[in-house]
């Protein structure tokens, strides 16, 4: 008996297989978000990256001249709804479509007491300045929950509306952390419920918007990042020799690691993959680098 393979379920060419797509990734000024832009226009999309302050260009496209041409950076407030939506209609506007959307910008960093932010961390953070302490503090947790999953929910249902009137179908994907696990987040808690909610969000709106567009997330571990390099491993441990101890891999991940997975979640190759949350943190177990994680704060402090 003769198998005809549905249109919709062959198997795409792992040559360019994103070519002719119009990508958005928040976030590309540096770190993860520049990993993922850069897998992204080696995959074959076309990419607009967003940052909160203007630059020329996608960084690291300049020494590319076909990565330029299918590039391009812009400014966007994820804190301002109305900045994205002018984001999205300036991208729509250009391309006429978007075929993904990338909600990587967000983070945090941890604080040795919940209850009682320091000066420092807020700053760091880039958080709202406040001189009482307990102002700083529900600011400090106010804009980690805002830019870990207010600010993404907004980008999605802006893409959505744009994804559900196109020829096709669309995929979002979510950068999650492993700090989102069940088990609790110390040192970082409105970090960690945000995350969590942002896992909870993909698999919601994947019921909802299937099958125009699918919702996948990715909750990363550890990823060498200069923030990562500067922030969270110790002085007295800069290659992680004894941090990655408890990661299975001995390792941390790499931006292109990243790049990689959403290149795979937004291909052909991975189409019945919806509402899913995939743990990239090298097989660690939840929790075990939060202690070390904060000594680096710590020692500023």
């Amino acid at each position: 008996m003769k198998i005809v393979v549905p249109e919709r379920v062959r198997i795409v060419s792992d040559v360019s297989p994103l070519t002719g797509k119009i990508a958005v990734v928040t976030g590309t000024s540096r770190g993860v978000g520049l990993g993922i832009a850069h897998e992204l226009l080696r995959a074959g999309a076309t990419v607009v990256g967003c940052s909160r302050r203007p630059l020329q260009t996608l960084p690291g496209a300049a020494d590319n001249p076909d990565w330029l041409a299918r590039s391009s950076q812009r400014v966007c407030d994820q804190g301002d709804f109305g900045a994205i939506d002018a984001f999205i209609a300036g991208v729509v506007a250009d391309h006429g479509r978007i075929d993904i959307l990338v909600n990587n910008a967000g983070g945090t960093v941890p604080t040795p007491h919940v209850e009682d932010v320091p000066d420092l961390v807020a700053r760091i953070q880039g958080a709202p300045a406040a001189a009482d302490d307990f102002e700083r503090t529900v600011l400090f947790h106010q804009f980690a929950i805002q830019m870990n999953l207010i600010s993404p929910l907004w980008f999605a249902i802006r893409a959505y509306r744009q994804m559900r009137d196109q020829d096709g179908a669309g995929s979002i994907v979510n950068i999650s952390s492993g700090a989102g696990h069940p088990a609790g987040s110390p040192t970082l808690v409105s970090y960690g419920a945000a995350k969590s909610g942002l896992n909870h969000m993909t698999r919601s709106l994947a019921q909802e918007w299937g099958p125009k567009v699918r919702v996948n997330c990715l909750a990363l571990g550890p990823t060498m990042t200069d923030n990562f390099q500067s922030f969270v491993l110790p002085k007295d441990d800069p290659t992680g020799e004894k941090y990655f101890r408890d990661v299975p891999l001995h390792r941390a991940g790499e931006p292109a690691e990243v790049g990689r997975a959403v290149v795979f979640l937004c291909s052909g190759t991975a189409d019945f993959i919806n509402g899913t949350t995939i743990e990239m943190d090298g097989g660690m177990l939840p929790g075990v680098l939060y202690e070390a994680g904060l000594k680096t704060i710590t020692d500023l402090l």
